[in-house]
């Protein structure tokens, strides 16, 4: 493995792996992911078309993966959140079909946090579940969306409401597709990691903070690796307690539930990222209201947020006429148990708090109370 490598074991006994962090050369993210994946009857490449048309660092890497795995092929997703659709999902396992992996083949998905999704819910359901590993390709994907295990599709009425649990052998952060990233997407992906900071590593806010306020720039190489280093602890560690959700994996739901509503409610035009930073804003609002946080709390999320170079105008999209479509996307939000969504609270950074609240009593706290003086 390349030197400035730093790995973290997602501890889940015997379906434990490694996330791999660092700028590595394709011929050893192709080493880790053949030795993660074991003997296999064929790897099938699954990759996000924008990052085949923007980075260099594609065609090595299938290269390199076709010396170390049989019957490698490569198969081209649609670009970012298209590709998370039944229909497409169905595409793929079709051509998976066609090539004829089978129960002993493998799926490596290429991509951002969409391809990731994608991959893994394709692996989790072709011939009832075939091993895969990921290599993630915007900041986001690598803090976030391909490490625990979750994988899903969207419906029309929500997003990710169709998913299964299904972890990656192996997950291979390079860096190095940073350089290529547009700087949209580099800000989302913060947002992710201003998420970790909130719930769990308050010094990751410290660090964010201490950042120039030039939204627009590369982040620096140490930077963006203790950060998504960071990230991937955070999660690594909630994930090892409580895999598939029946606990303390939910505090790493901070900002989705509105998050979640403002991303569909803007047809995907609001980067998942740029929605999540807005739906923690919703949060803290909400958490004030109920005596679970304090204004000062909110005031620094958004101005950090904001430093970073992200939306933070919550009150126009969600007071009335437009907020009303988002606030009823949350009715059908997957964290909701009943008459109530389980939802996350930020009493103090670092420190979180689950309560059951109903979807009605969000709605009435941003639409008639208004989101204005609290975000």
């Amino acid at each position: 493995m390349s030197a400035g490598v730093t790995t973290v074991g997602v501890e889940l006994g015997a379906r434990r792996y490694d996330v791999r962090i660092g700028a590595i050369e394709p011929a050893a993210i192709a080493g880790a992911i053949a030795d993660a994946l074991g003997s296999v009857t064929g790897a099938a490449v699954l990759v996000d078309e924008n990052v085949s048309a923007r980075s260099p660092r594609v065609a090595p890497l299938v290269e390199a993966l076709g010396a170390r795995l049989p019957n490698v092929k490569r198969f081209d997703l649609r670009a970012g959140e298209a590709c998370k659709t039944l229909s497409e999902i169905e595409r793929t396992c079709q051509w998976l079909a066609e090539n004829g992996y089978d129960r002993r083949g493998a799926i490596v998905g290429v991509g951002g946090g969409a391809a990731t999704d994608h991959a893994g819910f394709a692996a989790a359901v072709y011939l009832r579940g075939v091993k895969f590993a990921l290599v993630p390709t915007t900041l986001l994907a690598m803090v976030d969306a391909s490490v625990g295990g979750k994988t899903a599709v969207d419906l029309p009425a929500g997003k990710n409401l169709v998913g299964a649990f299904h972890q990656p052998s192996s997950v291979v952060a390079d860096l190095g597709f940073l350089d290529t990233l547009p700087a949209r997407e580099i800000r989302a992906g913060l947002a992710e990691v201003v998420k970790c900071g909130f719930i769990a590593d308050a010094e990751v806010l410290d660090i964010l903070e201490r950042l120039p306020a030039a939204p627009d720039a590369k982040l620096p190489p140490a930077v963006a690796a203790e950060l998504v280093a960071r990230a991937v602890r955070v999660k690594a560690e909630v994930v090892a307690e409580d895999e598939t959700e029946s606990g303390r994996r939910a505090i790493l739901n901070f900002g989705h539930t509105v998050g979640h509503a403002l991303e569909a409610a803007s047809n995907y035009g609001l980067l998942h990222g740029e929605a999540v930073g807005l739906g923690m804003l919703a949060a803290l609002s909400l958490g004030e209201a109920r005596g679970l946080g304090t204004p000062a709390l909110t005031a620094r999320a958004k101005a950090l947020l904001a430093r970073l170079g992200l939306p933070v105008d919550l009150a126009p999209r969600l007071s009335a006429p437009h907020g009303a479509d988002v606030l009823s996307r949350i009715a059908v939000d997957k964290k909701r148990r009943g008459a109530a969504i389980r939802f996350v609270f930020v009493p103090s950074a670092g420190d979180t708090k689950l309560v059951d609240v109903s979807p009605d009593e969000i709605a009435a706290h941003f639409l008639q109370r208004g989101a204005g003086s609290r975000a």
